[in-house]
């Protein structure tokens, strides 16, 4: 795929991503959304449905991109093995949009299968107006100005991130969780994908973020790299799932010896 088929293909995903947030900002709104919850015990609501509906609507209108697989995390899997798959999340941090907290985003990127890679990435956050989007070889940028991670390496007054202890119960890592709590002061929770955009745009240095579905990570991982920094990933032991870890070329090389990632 050549840069001009991708900067188009880009630009969809942006207005993809950005067009459900009319909807969340209503049901954000709404105290009378029903909340269920999936088997892993997630919760879910008709928002993100909808969301996902709108997001697919927008992906398979244009002429090239509906031939493309797509796999969302409310409404599956659609295609026929084709080449290049979309990835969809359409609330991403659903426990932050149903207790009205505004710091969840909507996720859409597209997945090389053959090269194993995402070629494009895009984070929408709704309730703070600001979109992140970045394809191979073009740079990463936020509201269309050029991001990049943190040049700090050192750990000591770095902040780093992590998702919620649940995690990394969940995933059987409880001791890593108190190894970063031994060594990095500055330790936050800025969870799912807000925590990401703060990595990328180099408010924060790192972040760990175990058990991930691969559609909440493959967006981070192109906006990641193309902000000049590093991702790299290893099996959860939740099965399906990834731990992830990324930010300062630096800080991830550390924290990787630190924590035998």
């Amino acid at each position: 795929m050549d840069a001009e088929e991708l900067e188009r293909l880009l630009a969809l995903s942006i207005r993809a991503a950005q067009t459900p947030a009319g909807l969340l900002l209503d049901y954000f709104t709404d105290r009378t959304l029903h909340v269920e919850r999936k088997d892993d015990g997630s919760p879910v609501s008709i928002a993100d449905c909808e969301a996902e509906t709108a997001i697919r609507n927008v992906l398979q209108g244009d002429p090239v991109a509906a031939g493309f697989d797509v796999l969302g995390e409310e409404l599956g899997e659609k295609g026929s093995k084709t080449r290049y798959r979309w990835l969809i999340d359409p609330i991403d941090g659903t426990r932050s949009f149903v207790n009205r907290i505004s710091l969840f985003g909507t996720i859409v990127a597209l997945e090389d299968r053959e090269a194993a890679k995402a070629l494009i990435g895009v984070i929408h956050l709704p309730m703070l107006n600001m979109t992140y989007s970045a394809a191979r070889g073009l740079g990463s940028f936020c509201n269309g100005t050029a991001v990049s991670v943190a040049g700090e390496a050192a750990l000591e007054t770095s902040i780093i991130a992590t998702g919620d202890i649940a995690q990394f119960t969940s995933a059987g890592c409880e001791g890593m969780f108190r190894q970063l709590a031994g060594v990095c002061p500055y330790l936050r929770a800025y969870t799912d994908c807000y925590g990401h955009t703060l990595v990328i745009k180099g408010s924060v240095g790192a972040m760990v973020d175990p058990a991930l579905n691969p559609w909440d990570a493959m967006a981070t991982q192109v906006l990641v790299e193309e902000a000049g920094g590093t991702f790299v990933t290893r099996p959860s032991r939740v099965e399906h799932k990834i731990d992830v870890l990324f930010g300062s070329p630096q800080l991830v090389e550390r924290l990787v010896a630190l924590l035998h990632f």
